[in-house]
């Protein structure tokens, strides 16, 4: 027993032991990553979904898209029950105690007691409403803003200058017309719109007013250009472009007919000030930004899972 204990290879195994145990002890083994597994069944559900909305089931680049939502979803889920916000939330509380009362015993109970006994049967975690309600307030969460994020005046008004045609006034055109309808006088429309704009020479725009043929828009235009090209066509918008202003012209053909045309102004585009629009900077400087913390939110979320996809054979890495 003794030279078994002077054994240069029991000396060896015990100092190794001894380096296993030290090791451990400096470098403790890693927990399981957390692992998640997006079934055929979810996805199907978001495909249906898919199809009811759009009259047509997912191609393929759409189907995707649904097993990255699928994916977001359970990721966002599984985050809003560790921060507690099934507890916390008192809409989700209140559908507890609601589902307690269906499913508990007829006899009456207190608030406590049916939404413990909804728990105890795991319906914050089955039930579909609190799953949508719970993702929704984390995804809201993951892009929420507090105060000391908000911009400052300098922020806003550099943003604005960025992105200034996205907030420009289009140009405006105001005019009033006297319609002649092509349908109503055929062939003698051209001449009826000639013999007109002679006795109107010299008039200001109301001596127009009850002339001509009723217009179911209206006598007077006063909107952006764009608007005058969807409602009279590319053709008169051009016409009226070129015609002068404070006199009549025409006839200027549209695609309802021919129209003598009193131009009354025109007001070039213009880029608004940040007084003007500020509501709108702002929401969508929100906007911007909340998406950014959402997908870097989401980033880090994603990197502390392993996320596998079922593919019908069975599952893949994702």
């Amino acid at each position: 027993m003794a030279r078994l204990l002077h054994s240069p290879l029991v000396h060896f195994l015990a100092l190794g032991g001894a380096l296993l145990a030290l090791r451990s002890w400096l470098d403790p083994p890693q927990a399981a990553r957390p692992r998640v597994v997006i079934r055929d069944a979810d996805v199907a559900r978001l495909a249906e979904a898919w199809t009811e909305e759009h009259g047509a089931p997912p191609g393929v680049a759409a189907r995707e898209r649904l097993v990255d939502q699928a994916i977001e979803e359970e990721l966002l889920y599984r985050e809003a029950l560790a921060r507690g916000f099934d507890r916390q939330d008192g809409a989700v509380r209140e559908r507890l105690v609601r589902l307690g009362g269906f499913v508990g015993e007829e006899s009456a109970r207190d608030r406590e007691a049916l939404e413990r006994e909804a728990r105890r049967l795991g319906l914050e975690r089955s039930d579909l409403v609190i799953r949508r309600h719970l993702v929704e307030m984390m995804r809201l969460a993951t892009g929420w803003i507090g105060e000391a994020g908000l911009p400052s005046e300098a922020e806003l008004q550099d943003y604005l200058t960025r992105h200034a045609a996205d907030f420009a006034e289009p140009a405006r055109i105001r005019l009033t017309h006297v319609y002649l309808s092509e349908e109503v006088r055929g062939d003698a429309a051209s001449g009826a719109a000639a013999a007109l704009l002679a006795e109107l020479r010299g008039e200001g725009p109301e001596a127009g007013r009850g002339r001509g043929d009723a217009f179911i828009r209206g006598a007077d235009f006063d909107g952006p250009r764009d608007r005058l090209v969807r409602t009279f066509g590319a053709e008169f918008a051009a016409a009226v472009d070129r015609a002068p202003a404070g006199a009549w012209a025409g006839p200027i053909r549209s695609t309802y007919g021919l129209h003598l045309v009193w131009v009354h102004a025109r007001e070039p585009g213009r880029t608004p000030s940040l007084a003007e629009v500020r509501g709108r900077v702002l929401q969508r400087w929100l906007g911007e930004r909340a998406e950014e913390r959402r997908g870097a939110a989401m980033r880090a979320i994603r990197a502390r899972y392993d996320v596998e996809v079922e593919d019908g054979a069975g599952p893949e890495a994702r």
